[in-house]
């Protein structure tokens, strides 16, 4: 038996899963970094970021992640973490951090253009509000290397070394700085789907 499923209730099942938490939005003039507070709690188990645009302004910087919680970014050295990434001519490299540093590396030596698009990218991050579980977040995006003759993929996770609540998260940059009109969007993923 043939049913028909409305445009409607499609888009219920699926993005009606999705509940936006938190969104920030590159400003001020080329910040070092930016922070969304307050987008995690324990409403939700899981929550995907949605990063766009996120550009540096000078050559062969690295996005970095760090935690947030209470009393602002986790600069411990609390982040284990691997990290690859892919060209398309075949070359390949990683930031791994075997002993935990005080950051997570998620994206190698990119391009400083404001016109390619920067680094575009998910990440999934696990049981953040949680103080009883380490968090855990898993990386996936692409972005140009720094001299624009290779798009690179890149994929990743970093462990929480500590079990601990956290509320927020922070993305800056090695160096330079983050280009206005980038954005990270936070969503709450609910556990159970909604049935048509």
């Amino acid at each position: 038996t043939m049913k028909t499923i409305p445009a409607s209730d499609f888009t219920t099942y699926i993005a009606g899963n999705l509940v936006q938490t938190g969104r920030t939005v590159v400003s001020g003039g080329n910040p070092a970094g930016i922070n969304v507070n307050s987008c995690f709690s324990s409403d939700y188990d899981s929550y995907m970021i949605v990063l766009n645009r996120m550009e540096a302004t000078v050559d062969s910087a690295q996005l970095k992640i760090r935690m947030r919680d209470a009393n602002g970014a986790r600069t411990q050295t609390v982040y284990k973490a691997v990290n690859r990434y892919f060209e398309d001519d075949g070359n390949q490299g990683d930031n791994n951090a075997s002993t935990a540093t005080a950051q997570y590396y998620f994206a190698g030596d990119s391009d400083d253009s404001g016109d390619d698009g920067g680094f575009n990218g998910i990440i999934y991050v696990f049981d953040p509000a949680d103080a009883n579980t380490s968090t855990r977040l898993l990386t996936y995006g692409t972005y140009m290397n720094s001299d624009v003759s290779d798009i690179n993929v890149t994929m990743g996770a970093c462990h929480i070394t500590t079990a601990e609540a956290h509320n927020g998260i922070m993305f800056d940059i090695t160096s330079g700085g983050l280009r206005d009109g980038g954005s990270a969007t936070i969503y709450g993923i609910k556990s159970s789907w909604q049935k048509l």
